[in-house]
């Protein structure tokens, strides 16, 4: 079975690609303006000092969404490339510990994937973690927990309370807690101050930030490693083995990019995000046995349930002949992908007369399905 990755690489191409949760929506008129004027700033960051560069571009992030304590002074947030290069390195640290790690599920495959080859793994579905009894919750062997929060693809998410017993009940415990937040800058919802929390209870905590799903760059996008104090020296060590430095260029393109964001252009996302989603909920109402799944999430993509894994499978396939490219959601279930076989997940960061022409196909093809199924009943 292929992995998400390997599908979303042969949307890559599609006439419409709505696979991957990446920003592929046209940059509003603001970061346009930021776009030109990287030649600028390519000259500039030349001699400038890096240090500087990094702190101003992870201050301006983190404080955009609402992190005012991220550890960013005191040295204890790295950049990197992407998310996918602070998990693998996230997979070594926690490979040097004892016990296992538990994970929730569903997420994307790759969190797993990457950290399958250096811990043994055990998941923990949203809706026992959403009841919070974390006793029962987290197996006893688990010095881990590691969440996604949103998650992707549900939107399932922790609020301050939860966050703060959860946090609370990870220090008793001497639990390590790992909290991937790609997807935190499209739910205000999810941008109370983290590190607060952590550091308010002590907690030994990895926080995984990254700027690749909010803006439409072609790719220029920077993850931050955030760590409280005790796993600063050994996720230090790990890092210095496998990356020098990320691009001065792009620290200063996140860095005004988190100012627009901060300044009106959170606004703008969510509003893009939003639309697209009524309007695939609107769709969906005309679309006999198809379900909207998630309805309270924000994040940047939607599920939609279908009849059967059957007819999910033939649904995509058939999109896909017309140049609709969609993602399969059996392999979230990273544990048991017989979870999510009768789904699939449709990314939202696009312009909306892309979404609408997808969705006119996507008519087309469920009303075609629906005829050679009575077609057949008949026969």
């Amino acid at each position: 079975m292929l992995n998400l990755t390997e599908i979303e690489q042969q949307a890559l191409d599609a006439p419409i690609n709505l696979s991957d949760g990446h920003a592929r929506q046209l940059p509003t008129p603001a970061q346009s303006t930021l776009v030109a004027r990287l030649p600028q700033w390519f000259a500039e960051v030349r001699d400038a000092p890096f240090e500087e560069l990094e702190r101003r571009a992870q201050t301006a992030f983190l404080s955009a969404l609402g992190q005012n304590r991220a550890p960013v002074a005191t040295g204890q947030v790295l950049s990197v490339y992407s998310s996918s290069v602070a998990t693998m390195a996230v997979g070594r640290l926690l490979q040097r510990r004892s016990g296992r790690v538990a994970l929730i599920h569903p997420t994307f495959d790759s969190i797993a994937d990457l950290l399958r080859g250096h811990v043994d793994l055990v998941p923990v579905a949203e809706q026992v973690l959403a009841e919070g009894d974390w006793e029962r919750a987290v197996p006893a062997d688990v010095t881990c927990l590691y969440l996604t929060v949103p998650n992707n693809p549900t939107g399932w998410r922790l609020d301050e309370a939860a966050l703060t017993d959860l946090a609370r009940w990870s220090t008793e415990r001497d639990v390590l807690l790992c909290v991937d937040t790609s997807f935190r800058g499209f739910d205000q919802r999810t941008q109370y101050d983290m590190y607060r929390v952590l550091e308010a209870a002590g907690t030994d905590y990895i926080l995984l930030e990254d700027t690749g799903k909010l803006w439409p760059m072609l790719e220029l996008k920077l993850g931050f490693l955030a760590v409280s104090p005790r796993m600063e020296r050994p996720i230090k060590k790990i890092m210095s083995e496998v990356l020098l430095s990320v691009s001065p260029l792009v620290l200063r393109l996140v860095e005004e990019l988190s100012k627009d964001y901060a300044a009106g252009g959170m606004a703008q996302l969510h509003d893009l995000i939003g639309t697209n989603r009524r309007v695939v909920a609107e769709t969906v109402t005309d679309l006999d046995g198809v379900t909207l799944l998630d309805p309270d999430s924000r994040v940047s993509v939607c599920r939609l349930r279908l009849p059967s894994a059957d007819r999910s499978l033939s649904a995509r396939r058939a999109l896909k002949e017309r140049g609709v490219h969609v993602l399969p959601a059996g392999q979230f279930y990273w544990a048991d992908p017989s979870g999510g076989t009768d789904q699939v997940r449709i990314a939202l960061a696009r312009d909306p007369h892309v979404l609408a022409e997808a969705l006119n196909r996507m008519s087309d093809v469920w009303a075609g399905q629906r005829q050679r199924q009575r077609m057949h009943v008949l026969d």
